[in-house]
């Protein structure tokens, strides 16, 4: 037989454990006090856990910002590292050459097969392969010598290898490439005859709203003698980094090398998106 006391003594045990007495131990005005301190020993733990949820809540907001800001600063430094990297700008060098290659084979294919009743398109392929390879080339010669010595470096850079990189190309290709302007800076590259005709029509059509790089002329003249010629000029865009030593505002230094280079220069005051020139291809047929 179970003792009369035995469920008291077992209310007993769990109210000790939650801070409480029980109430058969404890006269009615003893009752109160005791529920006091249980009472805000149940309020405490809920206040501290609350308090403890938000602060972890605040650090893990904290902690996410502070990890996305290192995952952008740190994507940006690679891909800047990848871009600047000399093996990768030479292998999309080489991918670009062997596409421009390429497309040379398969335009000359199409005219020998006669799936092109037109030499206009292999000559123009040539062409446009050799300004690009021209543009790549030089492009890559002012950007190492900014990088080692800023823009009075690049002049220098431009003024003693572009002339050398048009007679590279043009003696590989067979096609003859150079520079023009209506506002030159050598005095080799002034415009004159159909190029200045041509220079001033692109000015026409990119006033008329055509984009930049859509003013390209092409044709096949035959001269005097009889003697066909080829003859391509596709417009040069002023971009933000040539205003560095083309534009309206020019530093000093700049300036300084400019006039002990090209005393006679007359390729400033561009803004971006201008047409600085064109490139010229020339080839007797």
């Amino acid at each position: 037989m179970k003792h009369p006391f035995f469920p008291l003594a077992i209310l007993a045990v769990a109210l000790t454990a939650c801070g409480q007495a029980p109430e058969s131990t404890q006269t009615t005005e003893q009752a109160a006090p005791a529920e006091t301190p249980a009472a805000t020993m149940a309020e405490k733990p809920e206040a501290t856990t609350s308090e403890k949820i938000d602060k972890a809540a605040e650090a893990t907001k904290e902690a996410a910002i502070a990890v996305k800001d290192d995952v952008v600063k740190a994507t940006s430094e690679m891909v800047e590292k990848v871009k600047s990297d000399e093996r990768v700008e030479k292998a999309t060098e080489k991918a670009a050459s062997m596409v421009d290659k390429a497309k040379v084979a398969a335009a000359d294919m199409a005219v020998a097969t006669g799936i092109v009743d037109d030499p206009m398109v292999s000559h123009t392929t040539r062409a446009v392969a050799g300004i690009k390879k021209f543009a790549r080339t030089l492009q890559g010669e002012l950007k190492a010598a900014m990088s080692a010595g800023g823009a009075t470096n690049a002049i220098q850079v431009c003024n003693e290898k572009a002339g050398g990189i048009a007679s590279d190309i043009s003696a590989e290709t067979g096609y003859n490439l150079g520079r023009v302007s209506l506002k030159n800076r050598n005095p080799d590259q002034a415009a004159s005859g159909w190029n200045k005709t041509v220079l001033e029509e692109f000015e026409a059509r990119l006033a008329n709203g055509e984009p930049i790089d859509k003013l390209v002329f092409k044709t096949i003249v035959t001269r005097e003698d009889g003697s066909q010629e080829f003859r391509m000029m596709k417009a040069i865009p002023t971009g933000k980094v040539c205003l560095n030593c083309h534009g309206s505002e020019i530093k000093d230094e700049v300036t300084s090398k400019l006039d002990e280079l090209y005393p006679d220069d007359n390729a400033r005051g561009y803004k971006e998106g201008d047409i600085r020139g064109a490139f010229v291809v020339t080839k007797t047929l």
